[in-house]
């Protein structure tokens, strides 16, 4: 009997996980045809863009330097840094001087009011923008010439958010294979929100109005929270004020990564999402390893061995995705088969990680994702790239 209560817990597991997978296929296919439809914003208002630079990531001159390419008739550009000199400032002096046609500053960002460095980092230029509308970008995402354009059409009435789904590209290790492997199931599932009506606070590139900030508290409001995306989200949505996903989606450069680099990435942002988002548990539920281990206990229900219910999900998952991605121009490659392995096991490693603590390190810096910052000791580790 038990037996048998555990097989249909499992099939009802499996068909809801099926179920919102296909929707997700669906959703995330159609989602810049959706978006495009709804982004009605006609004026072009000049914008600047905020670039915080710390690290020197992989395809730094190209993520950096596709700022200076927008087809966008007026912004300008601030770069901000805690340090005064460093590999990627001087690699984005040169990036800059390339574009003498476009205006560019430096700024030496010297904040430290906020839980979140990046928060700390834009926090200069933010007060110093000559223009109402910014937009911030991270130091490893690329921007498809129209993308300005079309972050700033999605800004409607009632929306006081715009912010980019990144897409992976350029992993040279097996260890990156898996982490862009994560980083497109994510956006898939974030193009699908988009399709539903939903939008999340995603830091990657963000536009929004200085104004609205100003009516929410300033950046003061967002200090105390490590997600500083997910808080300004939070905080317009107090305002009335929705947050949206541009129907152009973002390049995110990999590089090289260690395992232990993405693991501690991943965990990381974890911890995050746990104490940030209510739903944080129902996450497996997205993922095809526990789908394949309901379709192992439900699979003598239809005469099947739980070996072919695991195999048959776990493997039929795969080539959906994996035609998803072609169909979408997102990379393929012989390592993806494996990859994909690894990001299930990863992941999940990830998420249980969440539930054991609440502490994370960011920028040498040890963090209470509920709290804020503890005092740096001897026994604190380095933190990773942002």
């Amino acid at each position: 009997m038990s037996l048998t209560i555990l097989s249909f817990l499992g099939a009802a597991w499996w068909l809801l996980a099926i179920g919102l997978f296909l929707l997700s296929l669906a959703c995330g296919l159609i989602q810049p045809r959706v978006q495009g439809r709804r982004a009605r914003a006609c004026a072009t208002p000049p914008v600047t863009a905020i670039l915080p630079v710390k690290h020197l990531d992989a395809g730094f001159a190209t993520t950096q330097g596709s700022i200076f390419a927008q087809a966008y008739p007026d912004y300008d550009v601030l770069v901000s840094a805690a340090e005064t000199r460093s590999p990627a400032l001087d690699a984005m002096r040169a990036i800059a001087s390339a574009h003498p046609e476009r205006n560019c500053r430096f700024l030496h960002s010297q904040a430290n009011f906020a839980v979140s460095p990046k928060l700390n980092n834009i926090a200069a230029p933010l007060a110093q923008a000559r223009c109402d509308l910014v937009m911030t970008k991270d130091s490893n995402v690329a921007l498809a010439p129209d993308a300005m354009a079309a972050f700033v059409r999605n800004l409607t009435p009632g929306v006081g958010l715009v912010v980019g789904v990144p897409v992976a590209f350029g992993p040279q290790t097996y260890a990156a294979r898996i982490e862009a492997s994560i980083l497109n199931a994510h956006a898939r599932l974030l193009l699908s929100a988009s399709t539903l009506g939903a939008g999340f606070g995603v830091g990657k590139a963000m536009l929004f109005r200085r104004s609205d900030l100003e009516r929410l508290g300033g950046v003061s409001a967002l200090a105390g929270n490590l997600a500083e995306d997910t808080a300004l989200a939070e905080g317009f949505a107090q305002l009335g004020l929705k947050t949206v996903f541009a129907h152009r989606t973002l390049r995110q450069e990999i590089g090289a990564r260690s395992l232990d680099d993405v693991f501690q990435r991943q965990a990381r942002w974890a911890v995050i999402r746990r104490a940030n988002v209510a739903t944080y548990a129902l996450e497996p539920m997205a993922s095809p390893l526990p789908a394949a281990a309901a379709a192992a206990l439900a699979a003598p229900l239809v005469g099947l061995s739980p070996g072919a219910g695991f195999g048959l999900t776990f493997v039929g998952w795969f080539c959906a995705e994996t035609a998803f991605a072609a169909l979408k121009g997102w990379e393929i490659s012989p390592w993806s088969p494996l990859a994909y392995a690894g990001r299930e096991i990863l992941a999940l490693a990830a998420w249980l990680r969440g539930f054991a603590t609440h502490q994370v390190v960011w920028a040498d810096r040890r963090f209470d994702a509920r709290v804020g910052p503890f005092a740096p000791g001897p026994g604190a580790s380095r933190g990773e790239k942002v």
